[in-house]
């Protein structure tokens, strides 16, 4: 029989809407089968959402804060208070609570007992003495209590707030501390009397200060996740789905990561996001992963208490089956899928890929796999583009057996320079970044190797290299090739099709196990040498199996000349040499 039949898209879209395109594409892709009847199409869309950034908030506070009464005139004044202190060191205090005349200034000064005044309502309180809080204003000496105004403007006491609003006039039996605050300090004789008087500085009101400070912002990436069902070896429907997620970084309009692994389940954002930082935080540093700067620590105190009962904005959240250790995801590493870069010339200012630049797409879509082709838009830099292949999806098994865990993901990846593309080779090796290695030492990072969900012995997300008929390569990031082996390269501009056949040959491209060996081959893609070949050729196959009306099945396969720096023909038999082509239609 020939290779099942694929829906074949090819389209563009702009490279920030990139992820939902392809999503769009693959799940509303619709074809038939090799026996003219329509196939059921059963990858499914299962989360989707918008990228987004918001402020969460800690409480926290810091002790002996001197307090500060911000007056009418738009000035802060000092608050002052009358300590048990006064009362204590003090030669003793007659009847009214006065420290006696034998003090060294013309006012007595009123430490204890109760003083009497009008509130702000007209009403006469009666309060100690000690406690009370004073400021002098341009209007006189004032009481003033620690109250706040709130949101809805409501006044509330609260003692742990440096806001004060002023209560009423001091009365005129604490007369003396008119002369005490002006002055910044009295010669008053500390008991017990030692010599005379000492001077005493005005006691400052000092409390423990409740505050609020923002935590780094946190960002979710632009996100889509599709749930594959694919087929097993019989053709019927497998008894395992994946998950496939893809993500794009904030701002980045180069690439978009892809992983896959088991059990994923996904909750959009509730409420308002931008409620967590507006009127809270100075808009222009609410960036991810930076720290905000509060302008109001009311409006920082609201956010913060919505955040603990969990009322106004949740934030997405997403999960992954656990492994059995209780903790770990199964869920792949990052592998980062190229089709731009940024630009290297010194002399061009805007570096970066704009996120309206065209992004054109190829899909061949089956239930068991999706293969893809994306090409970044050349006309703002032809250094600056790539044409990459990805495969995601169920292998063609040599085992009929091996159906549970036969899922493999590789993409091509761009350049590993930081100005290019923002990254290094130590980005993506498994002995510099633990990403890369968190499922052991051969742990795939799914650009220049290929990851397969688990092997037979059932470990997860391991290297697995490609496997083809070629001819002898060129390895000039290597070495040079000694001289008696150099005849036997491939000419550039001499190698064409065969002339025994007049046909080009491809070759199925082989998955290995450094130590489980073969297992399978990419369904439906086939190893091409790019030696002239143009891209978008079409390439037929005659099967020769014949078709039930009549004729033999054809296979019509798109080739492609891909240009990614880092794909899974790095570790291969020909690394500079060979691309691929992918079928589009059995007929």
């Amino acid at each position: 029989m020939p290779s099942r039949n694929v829906a074949y898209i090819e389209g563009e879209t702009r490279a920030d809407n990139i992820i939902y395109a392809l999503a769009d594409e693959i799940t509303g892709a619709g074809w038939n089968g090799n026996d003219g009847k329509p196939v059921e199409n059963r990858w499914e869309e299962v989360f989707r959402q918008d990228p987004d950034v918001w402020v969460t908030y800690s409480e926290n506070t810091r002790p002996n804060i001197i307090g500060v009464y911000k007056h009418t005139d738009g000035l802060s004044y000092l608050v002052y208070t009358v300590t048990q202190e006064l009362s204590t060191l003090l030669n003793a205090p007659d009847a009214n609570g006065l420290i006696p005349s034998n003090i060294a200034n013309p006012a007595k000064l009123k430490v204890t007992g109760s003083t009497t005044y009008k509130d702000k309502q007209g009403i006469d309180r009666t309060v100690n003495v000690v406690g009370l809080l004073i400021v002098k204003v341009p209007e006189g000496l004032k009481i003033v209590k620690q109250r706040r105004k709130e949101l809805d403007q409501s006044i509330v006491e609260d003692l742990n707030w440096n806001e004060f609003e002023i209560d009423g006039d001091l009365p005129s039996d604490m007369v003396g501390w008119d002369y005490f605050i002006s002055n910044g300090s009295m010669n008053i004789a500390i008991r017990p009397i030692s010599g005379g008087p000492h001077p005493y500085a005005v006691p400052q009101y000092k409390f423990t200060e409740r505050y609020y400070t923002a935590n780094p912002v946190h960002f979710y990436e632009k996100t889509v996740v599709l749930k594959a069902v694919p087929d097993d070896t019989n053709g019927t429907k497998s008894m395992d789905s994946y998950f496939v997620m893809l993500k794009q970084p904030k701002e980045q309009f180069n690439y978009f990561d892809i992983r896959y692994g088991k059990g994923f389940s996904g909750e959009n954002l509730t409420g308002n996001a931008a409620e967590t930082y507006r009127r809270a935080c100075k808009a222009d540093t609410v960036k991810p992963n930076a720290v905000p700067v509060i302008i109001s620590q009311l409006e920082a105190e609201a956010a913060y208490k919505r955040q603990q009962v969990g009322t106004g904005f949740v934030g997405p959240h997403e999960k992954w089956e656990i492994d059995i250790d209780g903790v770990t995801e199964i869920k792949s590493p990052p592998a980062h899928y190229h089709f731009g870069a940024d630009s290297v010339v010194s002399w061009v200012p805007y570096k970066k890929r704009r996120p309206d630049y065209y992004v054109s797409y190829h899909l061949s879509i089956s239930n068991s796999r999706i293969a893809i082709v994306l090409e970044g838009d050349p006309s703002p830099d032809m250094d600056g583009y790539y044409r990459s292949f990805a495969y995601i999806g169920r292998i063609t098994p040599i085992n009929d057996h091996d159906n549970p865990n036969n899922f493999a993901l590789t993409v091509g990846m761009g350049d590993l320079t930081a100005p290019k593309t923002g990254f290094v080779v130590a980005d993506i090796k498994q002995d510099t970044n633990p990403t890369y290695a968190g499922w052991g030492r051969y742990t795939s990072n799914g650009m220049y190797s290929v990851s397969m969900m688990a092997t037979r012995a059932n470990v997860f997300f391991q290297a697995h290299y490609p496997a083809f008929i070629t001819e002898l390569p060129n390895y000039p990031s290597i070495g040079t090739l000694p001289p008696e082996l150099s005849k036997l390269l491939v000419e550039r501009n001499g190698y064409q099709m065969s002339n025994w056949t007049e046909k080009y040959h491809g070759s199925p491209i082989y998955l290995a196990h450094q130590y489980e060996g073969y297992r399978g081959h990419m369904d439906s893609v086939v190893a091409v040498n790019d030696h002239n070949l143009i891209n978008l050729d079409e390439l037929v196959v005659d099967t020769e199996e014949p078709k039930p009306g009549g004729g033999t099945w054809t296979e019509v396969y798109k080739f492609f000349s891909l240009n990614t720096p880092v794909s899974m023909f790095d570790l291969s038999a020909n690394p500079n040499g060979m691309t691929v082509a992918i079928l589009k239609e059995v007929k």
